[in-house]
């Protein structure tokens, strides 16, 4: 397995939650399930996919199912750490009985932890793959958010969703201490969980967990995991990424920080933009579909549809299909070369005496794109301490 994965913020998790719900008394078999769970392979699809793919999904419902803790997971509240916790005890209890997992270290068996955990929060929690359009992820790339815009802003709009990266986010989001020059995100695990405070207070508090997937080539490369706590007061952007980030403890902490900072606040522009009235979100059903059309048909059929369909997911494509008009201009000036006036997130006032707030994205500007032999330039390098986030 590789050998790259990172979590911060599990300790955080455990002020968060009080306390791990109690799990299952001793243990099940769940050996089945594990020779299936490692994604090595992608095969072109987004990562969860693969999983249920490969049949990791139904062999671990298999295992399960019948028990306490499949509802359990099901339940809004659960957070995928707690998952993770679960499946780590059951690991440690297969040992003793299992020669299988008896030759698994330490460190495979947290790795294989996280990717079982990701992947059934996900699909449990009927999750929904979005993917937004290149052009959208050009005028992200190009774009910057306030950190003081508040975090009830961004809000992703279902309980467990999987965000994968195309080609133009890829070529400028950096996975913290790359492999080789071809390792990068394949997408991000977002998971926005509800739960009662810790403390004495009866309102509502939020859990944010992040879970980035990096690949090599078709090949999964690995995770990096955070988790904050968030609500919807007033908690900022800035405040929040300080927040999670300042759980990283590295050698290289400055370039974690960086790459890290870089890739949440690409996930964080992509929400804003959903939650923009005017943002543009097309459905596609195509694993529905053909579980429908495999329903009415003769057991041979039924058995080849189902095995077509394992490559095709339900999803969301978020973004213009084109850059907007907007988004050229041939502006006076013939010195200067071929480059972005970035956009940017913020609250506009409106209403009666401007006593109203609502979000607006106002997009960014290619100077000069008249003057372009090639590629689209890319987008500034990521500056520390800036009054934004701006991407690398």
């Amino acid at each position: 397995m590789p050998k790259n994965l990172k979590q911060y913020g599990q300790a955080r998790a455990t002020n968060i939650m009080g306390q791990q719900p109690a799990g299952m008394d001793g243990f099940v078999n769940i050996g089945p399930a594990l020779v299936r769970s490692p994604v090595t392979r992608l095969f072109g699809r987004p990562y969860p996919i693969q999983f249920r793919a490969q049949g990791a999904l139904d062999a671990w419902a298999h295992a399960l199912g019948n028990t306490g803790l499949w509802p359990l997971w099901q339940a809004p509240g659960t957070l995928c750490w707690q998952i993770r916790q679960e499946i780590l005890r059951q690991l440690e209890c297969t040992r003793s009985s299992s020669s299988l997992v008896a030759r698994i270290s330490d460190e495979d068996c947290l790795r294989l932890a996280f990717q079982v955990s990701t992947n059934l929060k996900y699909h449990l929690s009927e999750g929904t793959v979005v993917e937004a359009t290149a052009a959208l992820e050009t005028l992200l790339a190009n774009s910057d958010v306030d950190l003081s815009l508040p975090m009830s802003m961004v809000a992703p709009p279902y309980r467990a969703q999987y965000l994968r990266f195309g080609e133009v986010a890829k070529r400028y989001l950096k996975v913290p201490d790359p492999q080789s020059p071809d390792h990068c995100f394949d997408g991000v695990f977002c998971f926005l969980t509800q739960h009662p405070s810790s403390g004495d207070r009866e309102e509502k508090c939020w859990t944010l967990e992040l879970v980035f997937i990096s690949k090599r080539q078709d090949s999964y490369g690995g995770h990096v995991s955070l988790l904050g706590e968030t609500d919807r007061g007033d908690l900022t952007v800035g405040e929040w990424l300080a927040e999670i980030l300042g759980n990283v403890k590295a050698a290289d902490e400055s370039e974690i920080h960086r790459s890290m900072h870089a890739a949440v606040s690409y996930v964080v522009r992509v929400f804003l933009y959903m939650a923009l009235k005017q943002a543009r979100v097309t459905p596609h059903c195509e694993y529905d579909e053909a579980l429908r059309r495999a329903a009415g048909l003769r057991e041979r059929k039924r058995a080849k549809l189902l095995q077509r369909a394992a490559s095709l997911y339900n999803g969301i494509l978020v973004g213009p299909e084109t850059l907007p008009p907007g988004a050229s201009e041939g502006a006076a000036g013939g010195g200067v070369a071929p480059h972005w006036r970035r956009g940017h997130f913020r609250m506009q006032p409106f209403g009666i005496g401007n006593q109203q707030r609502k979000l607006i994205f106002v997009a960014p500007v290619l100077v000069h794109a008249e003057q372009l032999q090639g590629d689209v330039p890319a987008p500034k390098s990521y500056r520390a301490g800036a009054a934004v986030v701006s991407t690398a």
